[in-house]
């Protein structure tokens, strides 16, 4: 309840605390404005009615002079408050709690600090009184740092996630102090969305029940809308599908953070994607993308810290795809093409169309996401790519019937694989990226590698990432793991979250976000 001076007159403050505590309202608190023009006071909801009554009986002359107006009741609302021994030796403790409570979209109604610099309160209208209370614990780490998660995929990478999570939940909370809640999950075909929380292990059934009873969401946007009223909202990107860039977008606006193992965003025409990464800056939102390159293989971070401590790149080298290098190896011990593909998409090797792997266009997203990362203006229309495959069976888009068509081209390959035997070496589909070539370069093509090439040892799908630099100079930094598989890149996708987490703790100590 506030109360406005709109003429010249003594304080009334003092005369309004009277006249309410005279009538037995309680008072919880007050606040005035520096000049003294408005003065706010916050009493129980019981107690609203009676209190404007004894306001305008108490200052009916002022208000009938005009000196005085009484403002709108804002009602219900809570009154949140902090209490800490050591506040008053500690700078910024009130903008980390604003700060915090303003991050998840939460208006302040008003604002108090006690003369004992040992508290400070704030009144926000009652519906975001959980939200606020559990934001400002997880500020001060006086909770744990709790993530709302909405997942979209739910294929070999989500469900891999959703499972890991289920496994993996408790002991993150109890040893790292992060509670990663699954809010939603969702498909091309709908959204299950539930504020209070989706186990991980059901997520999938819940999701179905929805859907066969008409209760999915239809609308992420809105979706999003409600996310982003929820503590630390997560959108994570499991899946493989174009034009998301438009949800990262929406999800940024409305400071949601995202972690992506989607590389169709950042392969995206320089502009696009450009602009992706000015508006998680412009919003103070973090994006997370290390698996759309190498799995759960720090490739990225790698090369981020080449480049801020200053080392030059003279050359990055190697296999970035597993499921290719995984091909090869089958290859070589004898097994035809199509039916090594066929065992690749049943190992949860593949992309959901195996063509996205053997025409090379999942390598060429991989190695352009990695140049750009050193600064390179260069879209995928130059990256100079030969297929794994023969073009000609590339243009199937049934999976299953490519899978088919693919038998065509057995005898070629083997024939290409013997070939390479003959000459003492071994298939392997390598990208190059060279900065300082003529204009910059980027090669992804199938080759023979010799018995001392890095890429000749690799294994079933190991994937391997060689950077040769000024301080690399005499033996490259290698990378090298598992490059595939759904269980691995969702573990690579748990690493962005946690590390999220980190980010959001450290940013909530310092007073930022």
């Amino acid at each position: 309840m506030q109360s406005r001076r709109t003429g010249p007159g003594r304080p009334v403050s003092a005369r309004i605390i009277s006249a309410l505590e005279a009538e037995g309202v309680r008072v919880w608190l007050t606040t005035e404005s520096t000049l003294g023009q408005t003065f706010s006071v916050v009493v129980p909801v019981a107690d609203e009615a009676r209190a404007r009554q004894v306001l305008e009986t108490s200052l009916a002359s002022d208000l009938h002079r005009g000196d005085l107006s009484l403002g709108p009741v804002l009602s219900p609302v809570s009154l949140v408050t902090l209490v800490a021994e050591s506040m008053g030796r500690r700078p910024n403790v009130a903008g980390r709690m604003l700060n915090a409570i303003g991050t998840v979209g939460i208006s302040v109604r008003a604002l108090a600090q006690g003369a004992s610099a040992r508290s400070i309160s704030c009144v926000v209208d009652a519906a975001d009184t959980g939200l606020a209370v559990s934001t400002v614990h997880s500020a001060f780490n006086l909770a744990h740092t709790e993530l709302n998660v909405l997942l979209l995929g739910r294929g070999i990478v989500g469900g891999s996630l959703l499972r890991q999570l289920a496994s993996l939940g408790a002991k993150i909370r109890g040893e790292q102090d992060v509670l990663v809640r699954v809010v939603g999950l969702g498909t091309s075909r709908g959204v299950l969305f539930d504020p209070q929380g989706v186990a991980a292990a059901e997520a999938p059934a819940r999701l179905d029940e929805a859907l066969a009873g008409g209760k999915a969401r239809t609308s992420l946007p809105e979706v999003l809308a409600e996310l982003a009223r929820l503590p630390n909202p997560v959108l994570v990107d499991c899946t493989a599908a174009p034009g998301m860039e438009k949800i990262y977008m929406e999800a940024f606006a409305r400071a949601i953070n995202v972690v992506s193992a989607n590389k169709q965003p950042l392969a995206l025409p320089r502009a696009q994607r450009d602009a992706l990464h000015a508006a998680a800056r412009q919003h103070y939102r973090v994006y997370l993308y290390e698996t759309t390159v190498g799995a759960a293989l720090p490739v990225i971070e790698t090369l981020k810290n080449l480049v801020r401590t200053g080392d030059r790149v003279i050359r990055i080298e190697g296999a970035f795809s597993g499921t290719l290098g995984y091909l090869c190896e089958q290859l070589t011990n004898g097994m035809p093409l199509s039916a090594a593909v066929r065992r690749a998409k049943e190992l949860g090797f593949t992309e959901p169309h195996p063509r996205d792997d053997l025409s090379g266009l999942d390598v060429a997203r991989k190695a352009l996401i990695l140049a750009r990362e050193l600064g390179l203006a260069l879209d995928l229309t130059d990256v100079a790519l030969e297929p794994f495959a023969p073009a000609a069976y590339l243009a199937e888009d049934d999976p299953g019937k490519f899978l088919t068509a693919l038998a065509g081209a057995d005898a070629a390959v083997a024939a290409q694989v013997a070939r390479l035997k003959s000459e003492g070496r071994l298939l392997r589909y390598l990208a190059r990226i060279e900065p300082e070539a003529a204009g910059a370069k980027i090669t992804v093509a199938p080759v023979g590698v010799e018995a001392a090439h890095p890429a000749a040892t690799l294994r079933g799908a190991e994937a391997f990432v060689a950077f040769h630099t000024d301080r690399y100079s005499q033996f490259p930094l290698v990378v090298r793991g598992a490059g595939a598989g759904g269980d691995v890149t969702a573990s690579g996708v748990l690493a962005d979250i946690l590390r999220l987490a980190q980010n959001i703790r450290g940013a909530f100590r310092s007073g930022k976000s």
